[in-house]
């Protein structure tokens, strides 16, 4: 291909040069254009979570949790929920409220969200803040914020854990019929590695849009085409240029000047 190019007439080199190049750009544009851009990405919602005491009384799960900027109503979906056992039982509720990227006139950093639960406005508000989770309690009336339990989950019982038989711990042997048979199983070191191998991670795509890396690999590639058909055309001729002053040589040597 190389070949035939340089073979062109010398302006149908350059204009071949000239679409190279044109494509080359076009190339990278359009794969720009449909990379991931930060300033496309929204951002994340903030989440609001706690517990809610009524001096007038229990509030039951499934009462519905609205959150609001302004008149904006930037939320859709909490409910309120029960947890805890016995005395220890209390009303929680969780909800999400979307940013402004998300929903036209919501959440900015430091914006005030106002909240109702079932039809009432609770006197509590939060600042928006991206991405966060905030702690807010709502009570009605004049009592305190209930305190939502907690719990310390029993860790569960390991596999695969040596018996100790007192101060010795059985190591396991080659089974018999194996070569090295009644000898200890060698330890590998290194560890078992997991699932989340950093190769995967590595190789993983994290989104939608054209990679970067890709960009960059047709910008090369590019270049160095139209660089070694910008050189190839070069040393052809010179090439061209040596082999005419070798003929000119030749034909003084054969056929000196006449006097």
């Amino acid at each position: 291909m190389t070949a035939g190019f340089v073979h062109l007439p010398r302006g149908w080199r350059a204009a071949a040069i000239l679409i190279l190049a044109l494509v080359c750009a076009l190339g990278a544009a359009s794969a720009f254009a449909t990379a991931p851009h930060t300033d496309q990405i929204p951002s994340p919602p903030a989440t609001f979570a706690g517990s809610i005491n009524d001096a007038s009384g229990d509030v039951p799960a499934g009462e519905t949790v609205e959150a609001y900027v302004g008149d904006t109503l930037c939320s859709n979906g909490g409910k309120t929920e029960k947890t805890g056992e016995g005395n220890a039982r209390v009303t929680v509720y969780a909800v999400d409220v979307d940013s402004a990227q998300q929903t036209p006139g919501c959440g900015t950093e430091g914006a005030t969200v106002t909240f109702k639960i079932g039809d009432r406005t609770a006197e509590q508000t939060g600042k928006w803040e991206t991405g966060s989770l905030i702690h807010l309690d709502f009570t009605f009336g004049d009592v305190t914020p209930a305190p939502i339990p907690t719990f310390t989950p029993t860790p569960p019982k390991p596999t695969g854990t040596p018996v100790t038989i007192g101060t010795q711990t059985p190591q396991a042997t080659i089974p018999p019929g194996s070569p090295g048979a009644g000898s200890p199983v060698p330890t590998l070191g290194g560890g078992v590695t997991g699932s989340s191998s950093p190769v995967a991670a590595a190789t993983s795509d994290s989104g939608g849009g054209f990679p970067l890396w890709a960009i960059v690999a047709i910008v090369v590639g590019c270049l160095a085409a139209l660089g070694g058909a910008v050189g190839y055309v070069l040393a052809h001729r010179a090439r061209e240029g040596a082999d005419a002053d070798d003929v000119d040589e030749l034909d003084d040597d054969n056929f000196p000047p006449s006097e």
